[in-house]
């Protein structure tokens, strides 16, 4: 390694790619580059950075979504001499601007490309003394003033700490590895720098990367063959409660996982020790932000006490006395790992120093030595926390954002354990001559997560009349405390029903995030969710529910309303999924005996269309939905209809005094047809209420774009239909499944004949419209409600632009053209101006309802 020309993680790439080209380097779902594009990417943006003067000990800021342009700016910039700073992709804009203030970055790279720095500030030698070799990157931690401080960690640290970590790992080229953590987060850098040099696979997470629980995640190492894990310790112990409840989940490939950040608790360790065939090896990692990741680990045995390592070569550690009595010690690290101190403000702090002649830096940790070379933690003798999962925060400076506040003139920031790990409780006192806000503290949750990470954002904010003090007329920080550890008041109790699930949902909400939702519709990570507490909620859900939320599902829908509807349709087994469940009629909402609908299936035969509308209909009424049966398929639209009206007339369909068919899309032309056959047995009670069907006569579902439907909308697989589409026009089905399982949509037991199942209806669907003709209704009242398509349907596509503006359109002016005209009067159309594949989103549902209930009722 050569640290003098700062090009570490340069050189180890070019190196690979001299050697072994083809060698996928970096991957993510279907997309790889190897070494050889790696490095030439490198080349490339080194270039450029040449071109805007960027050159030895100049700071350059990387403002990039993680994935593989992260990986080619630090190559790049380490190529030039240059030392990064990563920025978090959702770090507030403020918070941004105040990193690239204090660091004065010669260069920044972004999604538009290295652009210059707006005020270039000196090379980093000027503004703090070199101590080994060049700067390799300036990482930032929260400051106790408001402004968060930039440690200059030097090219030999981060060379010494790559050479030990693949020392410890045995770290190969063969090692596949899973960057996992957050790029804020500088295990981010251990992931990424030691793959590169190992020459390793680095796999990123990817949208099928499901992650809400222990099975889905080993589920997906597997299926990547990850072999070396580093994780917060968080994540690790969360994961590690579940393994510890069965031995059943297995990763046969993973022989190492490391925890990073705090301290693991022994039972994680225990139940990750067995997690692969022939044990897995536990290690725990310790190394503050101002040094270079890691300077000690440990590997830990199941039912061992929980310690840090001896330090790695190149490094001391030094006890320093606290206090004048000498029973405490505060540990101190020595040698090539310390960088070279803080930017701009904080260059003063004492934390780094000589001491004995040695560059030091106080860690704040208090530690004793043991025996065997290791070190026991008792905690910090400073104000600095370590919240969700490991990331360092200074009270302080979140005290100082809330004081910036124009209605708040105190405030004290105090940390406690929840069931989720170490979270903030802020406590403030008001302003009360000037205008506060209605809901003000909602109203200082939304100003602080404008300006700070989300972990630094306290999980709950009280306004108080007067701080509880101590009988010397401070503030009692131990009553505030216990206030912390008790949950908040609430309209719901522990004693709710458990039957409740909005009841529920809001206790699991509450002691994830320490205080309830502020309003139905507020988002999980609006209010201060994040991928660690998305883990936390989904295990707190299972626990009190009994009821599965996939990961996936809480990205989709964080609102906490919109959860507790979906949690809600799953246990009263509405179906909650694209695809269909097996059974022809779906019972959505049994309820009293006047008045029935019936809802026919769009062309994935499935219901779920149609969850939404069964809660939103009066609550008299009962709500029945159909699925296209697999015993029907491909016997065309006669023999379909005749066979889905004989199911309704054997559940007694006749007993209902009004009998309202419907159906969206597709479903409103089997909806037509069904309700047409049970007139004749049912009467004027039926009436056939349809939500923007096609013409017959002038659209065509191509089986192709039933498939594109198929894969990306029936089982949510996030990869082109076209992969699974064979040399010869086949579709890999066995290829379908496995990818359903990897999306979390697919039962992982499942096999292969439910998605046979499920494509026999979408293709039998496909064609069910070729040759047929419409007969007039005879009598049978029917409404049609034509959404604004703007042109002909393209069932390949959805959203705003699933409309193309060539071909027929199926309504004009409120006119049925086609078919449908000729079988019914013009006044028969009603229109809404929203798009076809939107009428029966949230909130455009609510239109349909009401349209729906009046033309029943009239």
């Amino acid at each position: 390694m050569t640290s003098e020309t700062g090009g570490t993680l340069y050189a180890a790439i070019a190196a690979h790619a001299a050697e072994r080209p083809q060698k996928i380097a970096l991957s993510r779902g279907e997309r790889t580059l190897n070494y050889r594009e790696l490095a030439a990417a490198v080349d490339t943006l080194a270039a450029h950075l040449r071109e805007l003067g960027v050159g030895a000990e100049n700071v350059v800021v990387i403002d990039l979504p993680v994935g593989f342009d992260t990986v080619v700016a630090m190559a790049a910039v380490g190529r030039v001499g240059a030392a990064f700073t990563l920025l978090e992709p959702d770090l507030p804009d403020s918070r941004k601007q105040l990193i690239i203030d204090d660091c004065g970055p010669a260069a920044l790279i972004t999604e538009a490309g290295p652009t210059r720095g707006p005020r270039p500030g000196p090379p980093l030698d000027e503004r703090l003394v070199r101590r080994t070799s060049p700067a390799a990157y300036v990482a930032y931690t929260s400051g106790s003033t408001g402004v968060p401080k930039g440690a200059v960690v030097e090219q030999a640290a981060l060379d010494n700490h790559v050479l030990r970590t693949l020392d410890w790992y045995g770290l190969t080229s063969d090692d596949t590895r899973l960057l996992f953590s957050s790029i804020a987060f500088d295990l981010a850098l251990e992931q990424i720098c030691t793959s590169m040099v190992a020459g390793c696979e680095l796999v990123f997470r990817d949208e099928a990367f499901v992650y809400g629980g222990a099975e889905d995640f080993l589920h997906h190492c597997r299926r990547l063959g990850i072999t070396v894990l580093s994780l917060p310790t968080g994540v690790f112990n969360r994961f590690g409660a579940e393994l510890a409840e069965s031995a059943a989940h297995m990763a046969p490939d993973l022989r190492l996982v490391m925890a990073g950040g705090e301290a693991p608790t022994q039972g994680a360790v225990a139940a990750w020790s067995i997690v692969a065939p022939e044990g897995t090896r536990v290690v725990n990692g310790y190394g503050p932000t101002e040094t270079a990741v890691v300077v000690c680990y440990r590997d830990l045995l199941p039912g061992d006490p929980i310690a840090i390592g001896a330090p790695i070569d190149g490094v001391r550690f030094l006890l320093e006395p606290l206090g004048d009595e000498g029973d405490a010690f505060g540990l101190v690290i020595q040698g090539v790992a310390v960088g070279r101190g803080y930017l701009g403000q904080a260059a003063s702090s004492s934390a780094f120093c000589l001491i004995d002649g040695a560059w030091s830096y106080r860690t704040g940790d208090v530690a004793t030595a043991k025996d065997d070379g290791g070190y026991d933690l008792h905690g910090r003798f400073d104000a600095q926390v370590k919240v969700n999962g490991g990331f360092r925060v200074e009270p302080g400076e979140v005290v100082s954002w809330l004081l910036s506040i124009d209605f708040v003139v105190d405030a004290v920031v105090v940390p406690f354990d929840s069931a989720g790990g170490r979270l903030l409780a802020a406590y403030v006192r008001l302003d009360k001559s000037l205008a506060q806000p209605a809901d003000p503290e909602a109203a200082i949750v939304r100003r602080l997560a404008a300006a700070l990470p989300d972990y630094m954002v306290p999980s709950r904010v009280t306004v108080l009349d007067e701080f509880p003090l101590t009988s010397r007329g401070k503030v009692d920080r131990a009553a505030l405390l216990d206030r912390a550890k008790a949950l908040p008041s609430t309209d719901v109790e522990e004693g709710a029903d458990p039957r409740d699930v909005t009841a529920q949902l809001r206790l699991a909400w509450r002691q994830v995030l320490g205080a309830p939702p502020q309003e139905a519709s507020t988002s999980f990570f609006a209010a201060g969710g994040n991928s660690v507490r998305a883990i936390e909620l989904i295990t707190e859900v299972r626990g009190r529910l009994n009821v599965s939320l996939r990961a996936a599902e809480l990205y989709r829908t964080p609102q906490f309303d919109a959860l507790a509807r979906l949690l809600t349709d799953r246990r009263d087994g509405i179906p909650t999924a694209h695809h269909t469940t097996g059974t022809t009629l779906v019972q959505m909402r049994p309820a009293g005996q006047d008045r029935l609908w019936v809802f026919l299936p769009p062309l994935s035969g499935a219901v779920t269309r149609y969850a939404s509308l069964s809660r939103l209909l009066p609550a008299d009424d009962t709500v029945w939905a159909m699925e296209t049966p697999p015993e029907l398929s491909g016997k065309g639209m006669a023999a379909l209809a005749d066979g889905l009206a004989e199911v309704l007339l054997a559940g007694g369909v006749e007993r209902f005094g009004t009998i309202c068919v419907s159906g969206f899309s597709l479903g409103g032309v089997f909806g037509y047809e069904v309700a047409r056959r049970l007139r004749d047995r049912c009467g004027d009670a039926v009436r056939a209420l349809l939500i923007d069907p096609p013409d017959p006569g002038a659209h065509r579902v191509r089986v192709e774009d039933a498939f594109d439907i198929f894969v990306r909308v029936g089982w949510s697989i996030p990869v082109p239909a076209q992969r699974f589409v064979d040399e010869h026009g086949g579709f890999d089905l066995a290829a379908v499944t496995a990818a359903a399982k990897d999306a979390g949509t697919l039962a992982r037991d499942a096999g292969q004949q439910e998605i046979e199942d499920a494509w026999a209806v979408y293709e039998s669907n496909a064609r069910v419209l070729d040759g047929l003709l419409l007969s007039p209704p005879d009598g049978l009242l029917v409404r049609i409600l034509q959404g604004d398509t703007g042109g002909r349907i393209d069932y390949a596509r959805r959203g705003p632009t699933a409309v193309t503006a060539d071909g027929d359109r199926p309504w004009t002016g409120g006119r049925a053209i086609g078919q449908w005209r000729d079988v019914l009067p013009d006044d028969a159309v009603d229109k809404l101006p929203i798009d076809h594949f939107a009428l029966l989103e949230s909130p455009n549902d609510e239109l349909v309802r009401d349209w729906l209930d009046a033309r029943a009722r009239g």
